[in-house]
């Protein structure tokens, strides 16, 4: 494949840290150079975490990260001035894009006479395409593709917006076994299951996960429950926790940049979203051999997890189905067996193999 493409692809994201889909366009950028593509990138933020392949343009750094009109009119000059000064081809557009304005002005001025893909990484779209209304579609419209991450987004979008250009292209997994060295957080003296992500209830309905913890068995077998991350929630979940008298047994830990090994370690994950886009965590765990117990919200879970194959799937919001999930898996050796033993082969389609095919394919 490397020897017949040499079109440059400039990937764009709001930030590259701290979340799933900053995970993912950093991920992007060293798949498509690994299959031939000249790869930059631009972060509209100071905010890098995540390691990225080809040239980084940090934009944060140059212009200060605010919403004034000055500031915004410095970025679409600053970013129109890369996109010509390196003969960018395709631009890969991960930003969240809240403004009609502002989003007229990248299409028409920031990346005119450029093709473009706009990413949409939630089920929440209007984080993604502001609104319904005529100035919105005059953008989208024009673009040579809007990427999805589930079908049930793809759908959505397609129901509210009938846009023919719209394809699923699914976040691939990478093979995990080179990231598990070991560390003092993979030899963890205590059996644990396990959430890791961004500590914003809004999105990960993390009380729901608290009290559906509190409510099994799995406190007094001893089994702790992990949180990982950081967020704006963190200080209310820890109040919470001690209010339920849980704070030994339930343990909070810091966003990790490598969190395999702990994910490895986990009995299980669980994810209990209010709603999502294509959950990384999902298959980050399967990769890594460790079944889910998660909510069937929209979107993604269903498209990843085969009910007692892989993970147990119960009904979003209703606890009760949810604890008896928790339990099952403690209770029911032969069900958590078959789970565990199924968790890798049951994600060859989103190998990154796979899916480096189907963007090769999309590009070229």
């Amino acid at each position: 494949m490397q020897e017949t493409s040499q079109k440059n692809i400039c990937i764009i994201a709001s930030s590259l840290g701290g979340g799933g889909a900053e995970r993912v366009a950093a991920q992007q950028s060293k798949l498509l150079q690994d299959i031939g593509f000249n790869v930059f990138v631009i972060t509209i933020l100071n905010s890098v975490t995540y390691s990225v392949s080809g040239e980084l343009l940090n934009l944060g750094l140059e212009i200060d990260a605010t919403d004034t009109i000055k500031a915004k009119i410095r970025r679409h000059f600053r970013i129109r001035r890369f996109l010509r000064n390196n003969n960018i081809d395709i631009v890969i557009d991960h930003r969240i894009r809240s403004s009609v304005l502002n989003e007229l002005l990248y299409s028409y001025f920031t990346y005119f006479k450029i093709s473009v893909m706009y990413y949409v990484h939630s089920y929440k779209v209007e984080n993604y395409i502001p609104r319904d209304n005529v100035f919105i579609r005059l953008v989208f419209n024009r673009a040579q593709n809007i990427i999805t991450v589930s079908k049930a987004i793809e759908k959505k979008i397609e129901k509210i917006f009938a846009f023919k250009n719209i394809q699923t292209l699914y976040n691939p997994i990478e093979h995990y076994n080179a990231k598990l060295p070991l560390t003092e957080e993979n030899s963890l003296n205590y059996e644990y299951v396990l959430f890791y992500g961004r500590l914003v209830d809004e999105v990960k309905n993390l009380k729901l996960l608290i009290n559906a913890y509190h409510k099994s068995i799995l406190s007094e077998r001893e089994i702790k429950l992990l949180i990982v991350g950081d967020g704006k929630d963190k200080d209310m979940l820890k109040e919470m926790v001690q209010r339920l008298g849980l704070s030994e047994m339930i343990l909070f830990k810091p966003f990790m940049p490598n969190p395999f090994p702990i994910v490895k370690g986990a009995k299980y994950t669980l994810l209990t979203s209010n709603h999502e886009g294509f959950p990384m965590t999902i298959l980050e765990s399967l990769a890594c051999g460790t079944p889910v117990v998660s909510v069937d919200c929209k979107s993604g879970p269903n498209e990843i997890i085969r009910n007692t194959f892989n993970g147990l799937l119960v009904s979003n919001n209703n606890i009760e189905e949810l604890v008896n999930a928790m339990n099952s898996f403690i209770l029911n050796s032969e069900l958590y067996n078959n789970c565990k033993l199924n968790t890798k082969v049951s994600i060859s389609q989103f190998t990154i193999d796979v899916i480096a095919k189907q963007w090769y394919n999309l590009l070229k």
